[in-house]
């Protein structure tokens, strides 16, 4: 070699220094991009198991909702005997129940039957009522009994019934009233029912694209009891803590401390479920349940993205060592062309991201390069400004919504100024940007004065916007002069606008100043309060009918009271009673009543406004719970002649 020529020994020299540095950085990069790529499964894996947790959690959540608000409404259910038709309407809304179980006890007056059962029987609801409790096996009594002596909502253990041989797990909500010391008691139980064979033929439909359905999922309970498993014979019959040593050999404490202390990790099986195949296993706790979730994929699926990089890389390798030999060899014998190759290079680059030039200019083609990537960098500024406008504007429109809300809330008083017959203040106080609740007041001649209050389930600008269609519906309705054929003709036109389950609770009178009538309609809204002069309270109790917006064509009645002259009658929503403090104790009625009874002489502005101060100091530091509407008015004497 010591007689070659320069030029041929240094194509050698630097061919081999390449070659040498090309091989080290491939070892290198593989061993590097071996614990890269294992990282990245797990994080994909860690992905694909939160989809599963998202949407397996979808109907754990839903379960415990539903359940949680049956409990909250079936005493008023009960006491309509409406319970069929609401029950049926729930367990055709959420098929994936199997049944619902209400037991209420013998304290509840009032209600004709204290037990009702549903059942999803296939195509149909099988719905039973009467005065014992409903199960469908004794394994089924034992659990729920276990459950609600606990008096705390939550997941009972899974079970299997013997008689149609279905796995179950179900969620346990009790149905509480306040006593007269504003405590919450327990006085019946809802239990909610789902299918474990359900649960798992609705989690074996999702699809995972990164992978050929080689992997499967499992979810297993605290007792190591395989909960959903793709074979059903696995479900509550074989544990995690007595697998055979041919599936692997396991640590009781990593079982122990994976199935109670709520950990996440990856580990190594081998289950007989993929005959016995190597397979890496990511677990997850399920929040919802304590449950965890494991997720199994065999090595041979797993690693298929490395051994295709592996040979992608070997034959890149070899092809970019033979091109670098022979551009060094070319180099190095034609000295006199050093750019020929940089073009070259710089041609292909510009083909792969799209911007391709035709130039043979070298100077001019890293010009056109920079100025590519220049005009790239503009374009992904202009489109990020783009992005930040458009939050901007959602922002801008959250704004405008509420003030289009409160655009429609009544807040001119000036008429009671110039009257000395009687006095009206309100006071509307809104939880977040938009509100549910609703007042109004309108005179609907010299003699008559109409008035109502309300307040929309749920939140959010949708609540807000069902609100504002309601308070619309009400201005109109008034001119029917009479509250029942008001609150009937608002209902029936809300059920036929009402896209999102909502309902309205609603207070509405027509006071006559001339002979001081109140009559008054009260859909399930919060009683109205008389205080007398003398400080007697009268709670305006008796509902008339059900809220509004839920069925339609509903008769509702109405009742009428004469007040004594000097008497105030005192509008408010929930959010007044229901407001929690620090130590989460409500605010309640009985502080309610007694703030009313050392207010007897205040103005309805003022004792509105001493309202709002009270309750603002009771919370302290906690958060507003609910939108606040507090109506005052005053009747000081019956409307003389003119």
């Amino acid at each position: 070699m010591l007689n070659k020529s320069i030029g041929y020994r240094l194509s050698i020299y630097i061919s081999l220094a390449v070659i040498g540095v090309f091989l080290t950085f491939i070892v290198i990069t593989f061993f590097f991009n071996l614990g890269v790529l294992k990282n990245n499964i797990e994080n994909k894996a860690t992905v694909l198991a939160s989809e599963v947790l998202m949407k397996g959690e979808k109907q754990l959540v839903a379960t415990r909702e539903v359940t949680s608000n049956i409990s909250e409404q079936l005493l008023y259910y009960a006491q309509n005997d409406d319970v069929k038709l609401f029950l049926e309407n729930i367990m055709n809304r959420y098929p994936f129940f199997n049944a619902i179980i209400v037991n209420i006890d013998s304290t509840i007056s009032g209600i004709n039957y204290r037990n009702y059962y549903a059942f999803n029987d296939k195509d149909s609801i099988d719905f039973r009522k009467g005065n014992r409790s409903f199960v469908l096996c004794n394994v089924e009594r034992k659990v729920f009994d276990e459950k609600i002596a606990t008096g705390v909502a939550g997941w009972t253990k899974s079970f299997t019934c013997p008689r149609n041989n279905n796995h179950i797990i179900s969620y346990y909500s009790p149905i509480t009233i306040k006593d007269k010391n504003d405590e919450l008691i327990i006085v019946g139980s809802v239990i909610s029912e789902l299918s474990l064979l359900e649960l798992t033929d609705f989690v074996n439909t999702i699809e995972f694209e990164e992978f050929n359905d080689a992997e499967y999922i499992a979810i297993i309970d605290r007792d190591g009891r395989y909960l959903i498993h793709p074979n059903k014979e696995y479900i509550l019959n074989k544990n995690l803590y007595s697998l055979p040593e041919a599936e692997g050999k396991f640590d009781s404490l990593l079982i122990y401390n994976m199935l109670n202390r709520g950990l996440s990790g990856t580990s190594v099986v081998y289950p007989d479920y993929v005959d016995n195949k190597k397979s890496w296993v990511y677990f997850t706790p399920i929040e919802e349940t304590g449950w965890t979730l494991t997720f199994i994929i065999p090595f041979d699926e797993l690693f298929v993205p490395l051994y295709v990089m592996i040979l992608r890389m070997l034959f890149f390798a070899v092809l970019g060592i033979l091109i670098i030999f022979f551009i060094v060899t070319y180099i190095s014998g034609n000295l006199i062309k050093p750019l020929s190759s940089v073009t070259t290079e710089l041609k292909k680059f510009s083909s792969r991201t799209g911007h391709i030039s035709d130039t043979n200019d070298e100077v001019k083609l890293v010009s056109e390069s920079l100025d590519y990537l220049q005009n790239w960098y503009n374009k992904f500024k202009v489109e990020k400004e783009e992005v930040e406008k458009k939050d901007s504007k959602r922002k801008q429109d959250l704004e405008e919504a509420s003030n289009v809300q409160m655009s429609l809330i009544n807040t001119d008083f000036s008429e009671f100024e110039k009257r000395n017959d009687i006095d009206l203040f309100a006071l509307f106080k809104p939880a977040q940007i938009v509100s549910g609740d609703l007042y109004d007041f309108i005179f609907l001649d010299s003699e008559n004065l109409f008035i109502t209050i309300g307040d929309v389930s749920g939140k959010g600008v949708s609540a807000a916007f069902f609100m504002s269609v309601a308070q619309t519906l009400l201005k109109g309705n008034s001119r029917l002069r009479d509250p029942s054929k008001i609150v009937r003709a608002t209902n029936h036109r809300l059920y036929s606008v009402n896209q999102h389950q909502f309902f309205l609770t609603l207070f509405c009178g027509i006071l006559n100043l001339k002979t001081g009538v109140l009559t008054y309609c009260n859909a399930a809204h919060t009683p109205t309060i008389i205080v007398s002069p003398d400080g007697e309270l009268n709670d305006l109790s008796k509902t008339h009918g059900m809220p509004l917006g839920l069925y339609p064509n509903r008769k509702f009645g109405q009742s009428s009271i004469t007040l004594k002259e000097g008497s105030s009658i005192v509008l408010f929503s929930d959010g007044v009673t229901e407001q929690l403090n620090e130590k989460k104790r409500y605010f309640g009625i009985n502080k309610f009543n007694r703030l009313l009874q050392k207010s007897l002489n205040l103005e309805p502005k003022k004792l509105a406004e001493k309202i709002e101060k009270r309750i603002s100091k009771f919370k302290g530091e906690m958060s507003q719970t609910d939108d606040i509407t507090i109506m005052v008015l005053k009747f000081k004497h019956k409307k003389r002649p003119d």
